[in-house]
Parts: C-alpha cells; sequence; structure tokens
C-alpha cells in the first residue's frame, strides 16, 4: 500500500454481510479513489466473548476478499472488526483511526430508529456517505453542493477542493431563497465570491430548499449532492433539510 494513500483521506464502509455489497462498495472505493484515501472495511460482532467469534471474523475476511477480488480496486484497503453495534463504538472507531467518511447504507425503520438513522443523527464526528441499497452505480462527474453560507460550508469547500483535484467533475453550488429578492441575491453572489470563487458554478433558486434541492437532484441526474450539517449536529432547520434530502435523493449524499 503506498505511503501517500495512508496518509491520505481515510474512508470507512460499514459494512454486513447480510447486504449486498453493490452499490455501497462501488461507490466507497470509487470516492476513496477520487479523494486519494483509503478504505477500511469495519463490522460489527455483537459480543466479546464467544466461542464463535473466531469464525465469524474468519468468515468476514472470506466474504470481503470475494467481494474484492471482483471489484479490484486501486485504492488501498483492510478490514478492522469492532464489538458492538452501537452508534458509540463507531464514534470511537472513526476517533481512534481517524476516519473522514463513514460510508454505509441508509434504512429506514417505522418504529424505533435504525443503526444508520442513528449514524446521521449521532455520529458528528466525520462525515457520511449515504448510500441507498437500490442505487446503480454511476461514476461521479457531476456534483450538487446546497449552501447557507453557515459553518458548515468551509466543510464543503474542504471536500469539493479534495474531491476536484486531479479529477474532471461539474461542481454546482446551489443556494435556495424562499422569495426574490434583489438585495439577497447580491448578498448571496458577493458570499459566494468571497468563499467559493474559481470552484464551481452559482445557482440560486427559490423555495423551499429541502423540496428544491430534491426537485433538482431529480430532474438533472447529479451523481453525488454534498450537503453540510450544522455544528451541534443535524437537528436543527438546516439539518432537517439534510435529513430529507438524505431519504429522498436519488443519487449518494455526503453529509460534511
Amino acid at each position: 500500500m503506498a505511503e501517500d494513500t495512508l496518509e491520505g483521506y481515510r474512508i470507512a464502509l460499514s459494512y454486513d454481510p447480510e447486504d449486498e455489497p453493490s452499490p455501497l462498495f462501488e461507490y466507497t472505493f470509487h470516492l476513496a479513489q477520487l479523494l486519494r484515501g483509503e478504505v477500511l472495511i469495519v463490522h460489527a460482532l455483537e459480543n466479546l466473548v464467544s466461542t464463535k467469534t473466531e469464525e465469524e471474523e474468519k468468515r468476514i475476511l472470506q466474504n470481503v476478499e470475494r467481494i474484492i477480488e471482483k471489484l479490484k480496486p486501486s485504492v488501498g484497503w483492510r478490514v478492522e472488526i469492532i464489538y458492538g453495534k452501537d452508534v458509540e463504538n463507531f464514534a470511537q472507531f472513526v476517533e481512534k483511526e481517524g476516519v473522514k467518511l463513514l460510508s454505509f447504507y441508509y434504512y429506514k425503520k417505522l418504529f424505533g430508529k435504525s443503526l444508520s438513522e442513528q449514524f446521521i443523527e449521532q455520529l458528528t464526528n466525520c462525515g457520511l456517505l449515504v448510500v441507498k441499497e437500490k442505487l446503480r452505480f454511476k461514476p461521479v462527474k457531476k456534483v450538487l453542493v446546497p449552501v447557507d453560507f453557515s459553518e458548515s460550508s468551509f466543510k464543503q469547500k474542504e471536500f469539493i477542493l479534495r474531491l476536484k483535484e486531479g479529477n474532471e467533475l461539474r461542481v454546482d453550488f446551489l443556494h435556495v431563497l424562499e422569495e426574490e429578492d434583489k438585495s439577497e441575491e447580491e448578498e448571496v453572489k458577493l458570499l459566494f465570491e468571497e468563499l467559493f470563487e474559481g470552484i464551481g458554478n452559482l445557482r440560486l433558486e427559490y423555495g423551499k430548499p429541502a423540496e428544491k434541492i430534491i426537485e433538482i437532484l431529480k430532474e438533472e441526474n447529479y451523481d453525488l449532492v454534498v450537503i453540510g450539517r450544522t455544528g451541534r449536529g443535524l437537528n436543527l432547520d438546516y439539518g432537517n433539510v439534510a435529513q430529507e434530502v438524505i431519504r429522498e435523493a436519488p443519487c449518494p449524499v455526503v453529509v460534511v
């Protein structure tokens, strides 16, 4: 494994052998390639002490090796096994390993919350790559970046700059205003020039942010959306927009 890869962008892939590997593995390794990083494939076992633990670990390794053999990725990877299927264990893992992005399938429960829903609400010490199970993999060429010029915008900028470096990508930044207002439009344009000039194009739209973002994603075939979360998690107004986009987006969502 190349040294610059190890020192690069580390993505953890939450692996469950009950899930279909495609498209989660494809999108994770594709983004790792674009970001010049490596992938840690992480599987959580229920118990630390069990007569079947060694057996289970061996089975996981064999399963992953079969998937990787078909995928033939061009970036480094390794398997890590943690014990205990709760958000706190994943939070400790990403902290210890210096993980920048955790990728996982999005599942919604009618009662209670799935682990993926808990990741979205509670896992705030890394970015998230959220993938729907039934998506058809498409290489990322066209990226939508909804911005509200809050502190999250700086993290979006950092991510996009790394994603674009050495890659031919179209990046459109989107800001949604509730209604037409010339003075507000001018203010947004000035903020955009100050923060994002030369990185991508600015789109100004009108309406409700979540509805407009989802409408554009569905009608214009974007391959990826990179949305910000507030500094205190996804439970504030813009965070609620992010949650709605995650639920409805027809492409993978990166939350930073």
